[in-house]
């Protein structure tokens, strides 16, 4: 592919965030907009890969565009879902990573260290539009019991690999 890894990474972030006035105003699916981010932020990190553009700065710069990426997602469901509950998930979505980047910092691997990872994030908000329907709202309160689950979960892994 031709194209710079960092420009596939920004337009994944700025897809998603095309998406919020697109899908709160105007009614757009916001499965379509978590696809199209999806896909975007699933193929940067293999493109600079295979083209032997992998670097820190990069891999910075794909962790911090996918925060406010995830921000976006959840702003899409706003209208369906108690604000509150959405501010809960988003939360949680950000320790997980939060989790992960201090726990690396310090010297832990962290990698893989357990669940609702961004992939896992991305594919369940990606279903819950697709097929929620009128169980939107139950699949929104659960997916936010599930990222701060993992948020502790990763939390209280790596205080424990950090002697």
């Amino acid at each position: 592919m031709p194209v710079d890894p960092n420009v596939l990474t920004l337009l994944s972030a700025v897809v998603a965030w095309l998406g919020v006035p697109l899908v709160l105003l105007h009614g757009v699916p916001p499965w379509l907009f978590i696809a199209v981010s999806g896909v975007l932020d699933a193929v940067d990190g293999a493109v600079a890969r295979a083209r032997g553009l992998a670097s820190r700065r990069g891999a910075f710069l794909d962790s911090f565009a996918d925060r406010y990426t995830d921000a976006a997602y959840l702003l899409y469901f706003w209208r369906q879902a108690d604000p509150l509950i959405l501010l809960v998930a988003m939360v949680g979505t950000f320790t997980i990573s939060y989790a992960r980047c201090r726990g690396e910092a310090l010297g832990a691997e962290v990698r893989g260290v357990g669940f609702m990872e961004r992939g896992e994030r991305v594919a369940y908000l990606f279903v819950a539009s697709f097929f929620g329907g009128d169980l939107l709202p139950w699949l929104l309160a659960a997916y936010a019991v599930l990222v701060n689950a993992a948020a502790l979960y990763r939390g209280f892994a790596v205080f424990k690999k950090l002697k």
